[in-house]
């Protein structure tokens, strides 16, 4: 337990001078002025009562003037008839398009049902608008509200913030407390430097699993800041680690501290910030099951297990003891169960291998020996499934295609060209691995394993991500692999151009070239996928092309060059489909002009993050709720382009972007099968003959249905149970490759590479933005910078900074350079990105010569753990010739 000093607070409420409104007074119901959307307004028994009946209900109040401090807060006190999110917009200002009002002046809500008034408290830290002159309550439809009062308080003593202090203990009753039913928490009012203090440290006591926040207000950063982490039940206080340095927001003084747990019954113990993390050590259990995703009763079969310090200091392991349940036999067991000390967040895994006798559920206990705070005995349950009993075979068998009621198609990511790339996934989240193992995308055997699971399970087109910035590509490697496939006739494909390129890439010639390449290397595919008879082109973000060509007749003119060019090729033309931007009837109109003749989304989550329990954690069981008014509402939205409707496969982010990103949760094969269903309805109902599925192997975004450890084959056959016709006792059999002896087609092990000398090539380094003419030639990376941020990036794999003080860069600048140019090299640690804060500087020369230069890591503090990801920016120019030839940690 960390030792504080303790610290009880009083807080200051309905501070003198600062607006409420009781509705006890014909004049608070006057100040709230109700939009067209909201009906049946009035004020009746001290209560402003409305009901929510168009899309986008709202009550205005203007007119006001008071100081805006960023200890204040909003306390709406009110009940609704339905659950959903509101949003309280405001501003210092009239002047713009809205009078004053935009999404980043705004705060988010939710409302509870249950049929009691409940305070609702909103903190805004508007402190950047000087003064507020305006208010509007953004509410839902569908609704009855009433409201029985607003008040603007404020807490703490503003006149003396705090400036000294970084450790708090919060264990006397009132301590940070700003109201009883206030989830939210707050420090009294604060002016500290954290500039050298990246970690948040809070120590906290739950029963239960649950989730908090730890919250923050930055000067010069208008909002609430937020990092959200995992909270583990058990009968002792924990110390969770936050490092915050890789968030923007987490910069220059801070002005408040928070907390929010989503269960009331956890309680907070200390908070302190500091250069590190801090804190007792802990060992937990991240990961114990199956390795792999099919698993045969009498076969041999790899259970995993993870032990992860999720503590502050290190802790070390004498011995770890696994005991087999009844009908399960250890046949082989780790050499080596001791651990002389893992850091924070360093783990390691351990494999036993097991056979079952029969099929069925099958367990396994682990218990560990040593000292300090080591995991509790943790059980893994395993379902052994039936053997098939199949021969070996020289090559992936046959695909059976079943057919299906109507089309379906799918998202395919092809990012999967290292082994570094996969690192993330095993390292977060192994339990995603694919049945195909880490594959080798590039592997045609691969390709027609998906093909074959693909249309087995009523899959019949893959919507390819492709990717093109003036003519530089990338992640082309499984379109190379389809087009050698054994199988390649029996899946047709389809290019989604994901046109998230840097501004003004986009141009009439490269739009021509772009288009040639279409139909030189793709259009001609006997599988290539056609709508109306025509070659199908997906685009990511129209807006790009816009933007870039001046405008929609510029855009138009684009498109109408490539129908021209299709047909001078001997096609009718090209079918282009619009992909997440067909927002509103007037924009529909817009697309329809330019030459889009469809338009759908590659993510459609319903109402499901509008109606979140806890911060960054949607449920899936919403998506599945909310999903069909979503496409109802899109379908006449985008009328008259024809509009096809999407079922998301999921989202967790967490392997590419840390613990605080966004996770849909709960996702099931039952839930899944239930949103299809849903969707084979409003295809039948509204005559749509396609239907398009989110992405089947986005393992980092966790938007996948691949057979996999999680799901085994359970995801693919829902399709196949919604869709396919025909008697189910006719349909195939799933067959993962170790069935037949084939397999596995994971990359092979690789050594950490922490030199380069490109001389053989450029190894795992790669463009990110601004690079154009990427390539090794001579020895050396050589391209040009397109921008004044230009970056290459190179993954790696089991990299530990402290055996590492220094990069060293040799590399040469010509062109027309500024006086002052400098290189920055970035680092990241396991899903987090890049920032100023993890990054040194290095000034260039600018004599065109080639140069040797040194970034001292060891100067910047973060610059510790297991590093991921190296980016480096050669210049800080545009127009510039680069030439590397080495790079090298030392």
């Amino acid at each position: 337990m960390i030792s504080l000093p303790s610290l009880a607070l009083a807080f200051v409420a309905a501070a003198a001078g600062l607006p409420s409104w009781g509705f006890d007074a014909p004049e608070d119901g006057a100040a709230w002025v109700a939009n067209a959307h909201l009906s049946n307004v009035a004020v009746r028994d001290g209560v402003l009562v409305a009901d929510a009946t168009g899309w986008d209900p709202f009550f205005v109040c203007s007119g006001l003037s008071f100081p805006a401090s960023p200890w204040q807060y909003v306390v709406i006190r009110m009940k609704a008839d339905q659950s959903g999110s509101g949003e309280l917009f405001f501003t210092g200002t009239e002047e713009g398009e809205y009078g004053g009002l935009s999404q980043d002046r705004s705060r988010r809500f939710h409302v509870d049902v249950d049929g009691d008034y409940h305070d609702i408290f909103v903190f805004p830290f508007w402190q950047a608008e000087g003064q507020i002159v305006k208010l509007r309550l953004d509410l839902f439809d569908g609704a009855r509200f009433e409201i029985d009062s607003i008040e603007i308080r404020s807490w703490g003593d503003a006149e003396n913030p705090i400036t000294g202090q970084y450790a708090w203990n919060l264990e006397p009753a009132g301590a940070w407390r700003i109201a009883d039913s206030a989830k939210e928490r707050f420090s009294p009012p604060l002016r500290l430097s954290i500039e050298e203090r990246g970690w948040a440290t809070i120590e906290i006591k739950s029963e239960r699993d649950t989730v908090g926040t730890l919250l923050w207000a930055a000067e010069g950063i208008p909002g609430l800041q937020s990092e959200s982490f995992s909270i583990r039940g058990g009968d002792r206080p924990r110390a969770y680690n936050l490092e915050l340095f890789g968030n923007k927001a987490w910069t220059g003084t801070l002005l408040a501290l928070g907390l929010r747990i989503e269960d009331s019954d956890a309680v907070p113990t200390t908070v302190s910030i500091g250069e590190e993390p801090a804190g007792p050590p802990e060992l937990a259990v991240t990961y114990f099951g199956f390795e792999n995703g099919i698993n045969r009763a009498g076969a041999d079969c790899e259970v995993l297990l993870r032990v992860t310090n999720v503590g502050g200091r290190r802790q070390g392991i004498r011995g770890i003891h696994l005991e087999p349940g009844e009908g399960l036999e250890v046949t082989a067991a780790p050499e080596d169960v001791q651990v002389e000390g893992l850091d924070h967040e360093e783990y390691v895994d351990f494999v036993w291998t097991v056979r079952a006798s029969e099929p069925g559920a099958r367990s396994a206990l682990v218990h560990f020996e040593g000292k300090g705070n080591l995991p509790e005995p943790a059980t893994a349950h395993l379902t052994f499934s039936e053997p098939l009993g199949l021969e070996a075979a020289d090559y992936v068998p046959e695909p059976r295609p079943v057919t299906t009621s109507i089309e379906v198609a799918a998202y395919y990511f092809p990012g999967w060209d290292s082994p570094a790339k996969w690192d993330p996934v095993q390292r977060v989240a192994p339990i995603r691995k694919p049945v195909l193992g880490y594959y080798d995308e590039s592997y045609s055997e691969c390709v027609d394993w998906q093909i074959k699971w693909a249309v087995e399970n009523g899959i019949s087109v893959f919507l390819v991500d492709w990717y093109w910035v003036k003519g530089n590509q990338h992640l082309t490697h499984w379109f190379e692999a389809y087009k050698k496939s054994r199988y390649r006739d029996d899946l047709k494909v389809a290019i989604m151009w994901a046109n998230h390129n840097p501004p003004d890439t986009h141009s009439r010639e490269d739009w021509r070239n772009v288009t040639q390449e279409w139909i030189d290397q793709y259009f001609g595919m006997e599988s290539y996928y056609r709508i109306d008879g025509k070659p199908a082109l997906f685009l990511w973000d129209p807006r790009n092309l816009r933007n870039d060509l001046g405008g929609s007749e510029g855009a138009k003119a684009a498109l109408d060059d490539s129908q021209q060019m299709a047909r001078d090729a001997g096609y009718e033309g090209i079918e282009f489909v619009a992909v997440n931007t067909a927002e509103s009837p007037a924009y529909v109109e817009m697309l329809a002009a330019e030459g889009y003749a469809g338009a759908t989304n590659y993510h459609e989550w319903g109402k499901a993050t509008d109606s979140m329990l806890r911060p960054q954690r949607a449920r899936f069981e919403d998506v599945v709720a909310t999903a069909p008014e979503a496409w109802a509402r899109r379908n006449e939205m985008c009328k008259p382009l024809i509009y096809y409707p999407l079922v998301d496969t999921g989202w967790d982010s967490r392997p590419w972007h840390g613990d605080n990103s966004l996770a849909i949760e709960g996702r099931t094969p039952a839930l899944f099968e239930q949103l299809l269903r849903e969707a084979k309805t409003f295809c039948a109902a509204n005559g749509k003959s396609v239907v398009i599925l989110g992405p089947v192997n986005e393992w980092g975004e966790g938007s996948y249905i691949e057979p996999c450890t999680e799901y085994g084959f359970a995801m693919l056959e829902a399709v196949r149970n919604v869709f396919a016709e025909g008697d189910p006792a006719s349909w195939p059999v799933n067959v993962a490759p170790g069935d037949v002896g084939r397999g596995p087609y994971d990359y092979p092990p690789i050594e950490p590479v922490t030199a380069w000398d490109f001389d053989k090539g450029p190894g795992e380094w790669r463009s990110m933005m601004n690079v154009g003419a990427f390539r090794a030639e001579d020895g050396a990376i050589r391209l040009t910078t397109l921008g004044r941020d230009p970056a290459i990036v190179v993954p790696l794999t089991g990299v530990r900074a402290s055996a590492f003080e220094a990069a060293e860069v040799t590399m040469q600048i010509t062109g027309d350079l500024p006086p002052e140019i400098h290189a920055q090299l970035f680092w990241s640690r396991g899903g987090n990105g890049t920032n100023e804060s993890a990054s040194v500087v290095v000034p260039l020369q600018t004599n065109g010569a080639m140069h040797r230069y040194t970034f001292d890591l060891s100067t910047n503090p973060r610059w510790r753990g297991t590093i991921t990801m190296l980016r480096l920016d050669p210049c800080d120019a545009a127009n510039v010739e680069i030439a590397i030839d080495s790079f090298q940690l030392r």
